[in-house]
This record gives C-alpha cells, structure tokens and sequence, in this order.
C-alpha cells in the first residue's frame, strides 16, 4: 500500500536528477517543492489529478512487484 501523504512529501526528491545530499541537488530540489506548491496553488484541481495518477501508478507498480 502506499502512503500519499509520504509520495506528497517525497515528490520534490524523486523529481531530480541525482542526490539531493550535495548543494546543486539540494537546490534543484527546493526548487521543485516551490513549483509544486505554486501548482498546487494556481491549478489545485489539476494538481490533485496528477498527484492521484502517480499514487495510483505506484500503487500499481508496488502490486505487481508483490505479486
């Protein structure tokens, strides 16, 4: 099962290339949760769609690999 709050919080992270340990993927990581919650305030209904639709494809994911 997943967890969407955690895929919520995580987003930003697995959005970049890399780790986000050093200074360049930190940054490139804040920038992306500032984008997220820009989204998230300017479109919040499209937002909340493609959240949804990467829960459900990990979900999926997550069931075939049980499986």
């Amino acid at each position: 099962m997943v967890n969407a709050d955690r895929v919520k919080r995580k987003l930003p992270s697995l959005l970049v290339d890399g780790s986000t340990t050093k200074k360049k993927g930190w940054n490139s990581r804040m920038r992306y949760s500032y984008r997220l919650d820009r989204f998230q305030e300017k479109n919040p209904g499209r937002y909340n769609f493609l959240t949804n639709r990467i829960i459900a494809d990990l979900t999926e994911l997550d069931k075939a690999v049980s499986d």
